[in-house]
């Protein structure tokens, strides 16, 4: 629970027989304050607002709160709802919530999002084998103690649902709550469930199943649209799209879930629990905006829109794969996003971290350059450089822009919302920002913040080129297809084709141009106008692809990935086999990279887990 603040006036001092001394939290049922037993144990006491509750004994409904096992849950102590000030006491948490770390850090990594899924879900299993349902299962009612995640509340939903108010019968967060608690119905069992689903999809994710904007939005898509999981990781997805059925009677109940996470966590292990690596959706995202919009970290801009094949024809010679300076680890915590760039015509590398800032490095040395630079987002999607500015996206604040010498934030006037990934190209007398977002593709001029187009529908990522003559850019959709389309009008160029994954990069092949991406372990070569899979997969890395970029190497297109096996490679896209030995040296997975060059040479440029941005000779 959060840390006590002091008690305020008119606060009460007393309640029953405990001893109140701390503010802890208020909301739409009550105050909570932390509080003392005679005996100095330190409790929760909620005290009720009295005008939801009739004048009855609930004695039975309290003994049934304080029946369910105390695994997973905050044991319910006590309860008086008889008196002027209702109130129930449960036990006292050491925890912060689930809603407030994951605003503050990000989503949960693999290993804590398995046990908070199966911690809850036991916990839910619990509280229904006692006859409760909790009505108000949200993440800012789970506490991550020492011991594992706690679910609270749930006393007070049993009681409150024992009043039989009308207040009772709508009680609940609205992006969490089930069709049928917004339809006025009296929810049950797998009410609970649904809220599970969407209070996990936001664990994994940052953002509720059915978003977080306005209510009447959020209301809507609960009861009329389907879930949006594909930031799920995979051995999740069908558990949370049961949880999240429409009818109540299509969910599984809490025990069913544990059984179907249990033989997720089986089917899943080797892959994901064996490395303990985290899959930060928007780090891939970011990953595949770095690799989209590498033309636009070269020293001099290109006039054309920015294509992500950039102009490197040296030779592979005995310098493939040398390191190129020490590494930077100024961040404290992982890197989410790199991109490069040129300062006073020196190579520099920005970076961002999950630890809220952006940094500047030198290219050459790896040495910092200034201070460390906060950044106003609950989590970083991806940077790059465009010209003389450093230009993020993220949840939680949208587009911000600061400038690459000083740091200094930038004033952008743009709509604010969630971005996945964005990338910078030159449109006709604008240089214009494209964001892709859960609900829609803008493009925005750089300038002024003037939205010069929308297209309606989510994506995660965003590559440019020209086809036929046209500027155009491809983007990866929430549904799992690849559209590529006008910049200028927005006009769809060519059929979307389907897409197996989330990553995104764009180059040329026989002067054809071809989308990579990466499904898992392989890459996946397809033709930009037609759809049709060129050649096989490309395998080589042994754990999943989670950062792609493109670029040209002795006049021959290749790919650059980086993995949760903690390499990067490069592939050659005519042939489609490995160039050279695979880039080492990241402790864990590799979120990011970039290409660029170096005195006349190519580079790649990567941020990892551990904290590091590192760099090789091609």
């Amino acid at each position: 629970m959060p840390v006590p603040r002091p008690l305020r006036p008119g606060d009460p001092r007393q309640v029953g027989s405990y001893t109140l001394n701390g503010l802890i939290g208020e909301g739409g049922q009550g105050t909570v304050f932390h509080g003392h037993t005679e005996k100095g144990e330190s409790v929760a006491v909620k005290v009720l607002h009295a005008r939801v509750f009739s004048r009855r004994d609930f004695h039975n409904e309290v003994a049934a709160a304080r029946r369910v096992a105390q695994f997973c849950t905050a044991r319910v102590i006590d309860a008086d709802v008889t008196g002027e000030r209702p109130f129930i006491v449960s036990e006292y948490v050491d925890g912060e919530s689930l809603e407030a770390l994951v605003r503050r850090e990000g989503p949960r990594d693999a290993g804590s999002l398995d046990r908070l899924a199966v911690g809850t879900a036991a916990a839910l299993a619990a509280i229904h084998k006692a006859g409760i349902v909790h009505r108000d299962f949200k993440p800012a009612n789970i506490l991550l103690g020492a011991d594992g995640p706690r679910v609270i509340d749930f006393g007070i939903a049993q009681v409150v649902d024992a009043a039989g108010t009308e207040a009772s019968r709508v009680q609940g967060t609205p992006a969490y709550m089930s069709p049928e608690q917004l339809a006025g119905r009296r929810p049950g069992p797998p009410s609970d469930v649904f809220s599970w689903g969407v209070t996990m999809t936001f664990a994994a994710t940052g953002r509720p199943a059915f978003g977080n904007d306005s209510i009447p939005a959020v209301m809507n898509r609960i009861i009329t649209r389907e879930p949006d999981l594909s930031y799920v990781p995979s051995r999740l997805r069908d558990v949370l799209a049961s949880a999240l059925a429409k009818d109540p009677a299509d969910r599984p109940t809490a025990a069913d879930l544990l059984v179907a996470l249990v033989h997720a966590h089986d089917e899943g292990h080797q892959a994901e629990e064996r490395s303990g690596r985290r899959r930060w959706v928007l780090v891939g995202a970011a990953a595949l905006l770095v690799g989209a919009g590498a033309i636009s970290f070269l020293p001099e801009p290109a006039p054309r829109p920015v294509v992500t094949v950039a102009p490197m024809s040296l030779p592979v010679d005995a310098g493939f794969g040398q390191p190129v300076g020490a590494p930077f680890g100024g961040h404290k915590g992982e890197v989410l996003s790199v991109a490069a760039g040129t300062l006073d015509s020196r190579p520099v590398v920005v970076s961002a971290g999950r630890d809220g800032t952006t940094r500047l490095s030198d290219l050459t040395t790896g040495a910092a350059i200034g201070r460390a630079r906060p950044v106003d987002a609950l989590s970083i999607s991806s940077v790059t450089v465009a010209r003389d500015m450093v230009v993020c996206g993220g949840y939680g604040a949208g587009v911000w822009l600061s400038d690459l010498k000083s740091g200094r934030a930038i004033p952008f006037r743009a709509k604010p919302g969630d971005v996945l990934a964005l990338g910078v190209t030159t449109l006709g007398e604008h240089t214009a920002v494209v964001t892709t977002g859960p609900e829609s593709v803008r493009v925005t001029d750089l300038a002024s913040g003037r939205t010069l187009l929308k297209r309606g529908g989510g994506a995660t990522a965003v590559a440019f080129t020209i086809v036929e003559g046209r500027d155009v850019a491809v983007t990866a959709t929430l549904d799992g297809r690849a559209e590529v389309w006008d910049l200028s009008t927005g006009e769809t160029v060519g059929a979307p084709f389907p897409l197996p994954g989330e990553l995104l990069a764009v180059s040329s092949v026989d002067a054809r141009p071809v989308v990579v991406t990466a499904d898992g372990n392989a890459l996946h070569v397809f033709d930009l106008q037609s759809g049709t899979p060129l050649g096989r997969p490309y395998s080589g890395h042994t754990d999943r692809v989670s950062a792609l970029a493109t670029t040209e190497l002795n006049g021959r297109p290749v790919a650059v990935s980086g993995s949760w096996d903690g390499t990067v490679r490069v592939w050659d896209l005519v042939t489609g086999t490995p160039v050279g030995s695979p880039l080492t040296g990241h402790r864990g997975w590799v979120t990011s990279v970039a290409v660029t060059l170096l005195d006349g040479s190519p580079v790649v440029v990567a941020g990892g887990r551990d904290g590091t941005v590192r760099s090789w000779r091609l």
